[in-house]
């Protein structure tokens, strides 16, 4: 699709809890370090901005 947006499957929303913890893949873990070596950030941060930010690209395809 090329309207720029990331789409995936919708689903049924669940409860969250205050702190999860998120496996990556090894090249998504070694994007992150890259930019944490550029930035004055933690890794929590960086990491808490990228996924706000890639969430406005979000469409869901509801069936």
């Amino acid at each position: 699709m090329s309207d720029g947006k990331i789409h995936i499957p919708a689903r049924r929303k669940q409860p969250v809890g205050d702190q999860m913890v998120v496996k990556v893949t090894p090249e998504a873990y070694n994007a992150l370090v890259d930019i944490y070596n550029e930035s004055t950030l933690s890794l929590k941060q960086i990491a808490s901005l990228l996924i706000v930010k890639a969430a406005e690209q979000v469409v869901y395809d509801k069936e």
